[in-house]
């Protein structure tokens, strides 16, 4: 398995299968896994926003976890979402995912009462960081979470070893170059990019990889587009980035990002399309117009 601090690549940030009754779907999880996998990918990271994180107890976030080491068997590192309202939350959490076997921590934010100034920032990551051994990933997402973890308090936890890398999900791709810039002489603090978008543009500019929740539907498209853009084959690269981008307007039909993947991947046989509550599971148009989208890429068996 790779180091962490040497990771590049497709992380996927698994969703978290449910039944019926919103109850976590072990086989369905374990059927997700191997599907992923056997698509190439070089990571996952389980209870992240695609794995609806905010809206499981403790007890699931540990079963989920452990569910996902298990299946993975060492095959590749498993991230593990740590992000809660509060530091000592977070911190605890930290633990429990240590405990259940993760190989590195993710953690956002505090949110619903965000921390002000970048001395917050740096307490709260420090105090994640110093809960346990594992290496921690800062995951940046501001507009779920209320705050931006600015370059410099990113630079500031790269130089002194708190945080091992970042996932930028801001989808603004300014921030991003500046992070590629100002971390440029620290080859060891990886860059990730959350957004599907903007994924080939930031792998030709130094990023090392991609946490994509569409890796979920298509992981080997997923590990097609890395694999071109790092290669440094730029016809490849928009071609690869060309067909992800059309497969991810199912981000745009209307239905909140975790709904209409969990659709997408119903209609492909991965899991069922069931949501947590409050987010609605799509609409019965939304669902006629993701199944066109996946169609047109080629996702559909006949």
């Amino acid at each position: 398995m790779p180091a962490i601090r040497d990771l590049s690549g497709i992380i996927c940030p698994l969703a978290t299968p449910l039944t019926g009754e919103r109850k976590i779907d072990e086989a369905a999880l374990r059927r997700l896994v191997r599907h992923v996998i056997d698509g190439g990918i070089h990571a996952v990271f389980v209870m992240g926003s695609t794995g609806e994180f905010p809206a499981f107890s403790a007890e699931e976030r540990r079963f989920t976890i452990e569910t996902v080491v298990d299946e993975v068997a060492g095959r590749l590192p498993v991230l593990a979402g740590v992000s809660d309202s509060g530091t000592e939350l977070a911190a605890r959490n930290a633990k429990e995912a240590e405990a259940a076997g993760a190989d590195a921590l993710v953690a956002t934010l505090p949110y619903y009462f965000p921390p002000y100034g970048d001395q917050a920032v740096l307490d709260h990551f420090h105090h994640v960081a110093a809960s346990t051994s594992l290496p921690l990933i800062v995951y940046n997402i501001p507009q779920l979470v209320k705050g931006v973890v600015t370059v410099e308090a990113v630079a500031a936890l790269a130089q002194d070893g708190s945080a091992a890398g970042i996932k930028d999900s801001s989808a603004d791709f300014t921030y991003f170059q500046s992070l590629i810039f100002r971390l440029s002489d620290m080859p060891h603090f990886r860059i990730f990019q959350g957004n599907e978008f903007h994924t080939a543009a930031s792998l030709l500019i130094g990023a090392h990889g991609g946490v994509l929740g569409i890796a979920n539907l298509a992981p080997r498209l997923c590990v097609q587009l890395y694999e071109a853009a790092s290669g440094g084959d730029i016809g490849q690269a928009r071609e690869f980035q060309r067909r992800l981008t059309a497969l991810s307007q199912i981000f745009r039909v209307g239905e909140p990002p975790v709904g209409a993947l969990k659709a997408a991947m119903s209609m492909v046989g991965v899991c069922s399309p069931q949501t947590t509550m409050p987010i609605p599971a799509a609409s019965d148009e939304s669902r006629r117009k993701i199944r066109q989208i996946i169609g047109d890429c080629g996702l559909l068996k006949p």
